[in-house]
Order: structure tokens, then sequence, then C-alpha cells
């Protein structure tokens, strides 16, 4: 099994998963994992020199969507590891892919979050209006970005790694008080206050 399958499949083992962050201010950062998300996720959506993803991208292409990507992932069809890294453009997620497991989406060393995110501040095209973030040793920090849906529901937009701290800068940050992960059956997962 190619390795993004693999990252796949795990990420579907939390797919429906609800998470609540509770910060300091008593303000609370609540979304649910969807399998849909994936494909931007993993950063997918970067690699444009492979056809499909432009198809994926192209907004007047309703036809290749998330669920269609992961159609191709499980079926090992037109989207593997191989296909990917071929890419001229992996470099670009290279340290997100490596990086991206279960683990680091579940992962309870989030101890900060970065409220009402400005990404005019960085250059950024991120929607997000909250950033979760991990400082990782020996250097560089882990993000989730959440923003809203058409809803107002809260999602991953995406989830990345940087050796900088360049998205913190001039921010409104926040420490988070207590998780709480809830299993796809409404059941708490896992609780801790840190």
């Amino acid at each position: 099994m190619n390795e993004l399958l693999q990252k796949f499949n795990e990420y579907r083992d939390i797919s429906n998963y609800q998470i609540k962050y509770i910060l300091v201010n008593q303000d609370i950062i609540a979304f649910k994992l969807k399998q849909t998300n994936f494909p931007h996720l993993i950063g997918l959506h970067k690699l444009v020199d492979i056809p499909l993803i432009g198809q994926f991208n192209d907004v007047s292409n309703s036809t290749v969507s998330a669920k269609f990507l992961i159609s191709k992932i499980k079926k090992e069809s037109q989207l593997t590891e191989k296909i990917i890294k071929k890419s001229v453009y992996f470099p670009e997620i290279c340290d997100r892919y490596q990086r991206f497991s279960k683990e680091n989406i579940l992962t309870l060393t989030y101890t900060d979050a970065i409220v009402e995110f400005n990404a005019s501040l960085v250059g950024s095209k991120l929607h997000g209006d909250c950033i979760l973030f991990e400082k990782q040793k020996p250097q560089g920090y882990n993000y989730l970005s959440i923003a809203k849906d058409t809803q107002q529901k809260r999602y991953i937009e995406t989830f990345f790694y940087s050796q900088t701290d360049n998205y913190l800068r001039n921010q409104k940050i926040i420490k988070v008080k207590k998780v709480e992960i809830y299993d796809n059956y409404g059941k708490l997962f896992l609780e801790d206050y840190l």
C-alpha cells in the first residue's frame, strides 16, 4: 500500500471526531473532522502540475471534487505517493506531507491559539480566523488553521509546518485551557487540562 493511501486511512479512522478547544478567555474553538478535508489538509491542491489536481482546483469543474480525489486515492489510481512525489511542486508540501498524521491532528500539545488571525500580516491566502499551533523541537511549528463554512460551522482548513514563527508575529495569541475530543459516536474520547 502506498503512503498516501496509508495517510488517508489513518485520517479516515478519526473522521467525524469532534474537537473542542476551550481558551483561557472562555472562547471555544470547536470543529468536526471530515473525510472531504483530507486532500486540502495534506496539501494536494498545491500540486497544480498534476492534471487531476488542476481539475480539482478549477471551481467551474464540479466533477473533480474532494470525494472524487479520495476515490482515486482509495483505488490507487491517478493519485498515489509515487505520482504526487513526481510533481515539481511536491517540495512545497513535503514537510506537511511527512508530518501529517492522526497524532498531529489529535495532539494535545496545541497549547496556544491565534484568534482573529490576520492573513495579510504574513502575506497568506489562509481563510481561517483561528490557528492552533505547537512548537516543534528542535525548531519550527505545526499549525492547524480553522475556518468557518457558509453556515458559520468551523472546520480544519489546513495543517502545515513552518520553520519560522512568521504566522505568530503581530497576532493575538491566547492560551488553551482545556481540550475535549469526542469520537464519531459523540462519546468523550479524550479530555485534558493544559
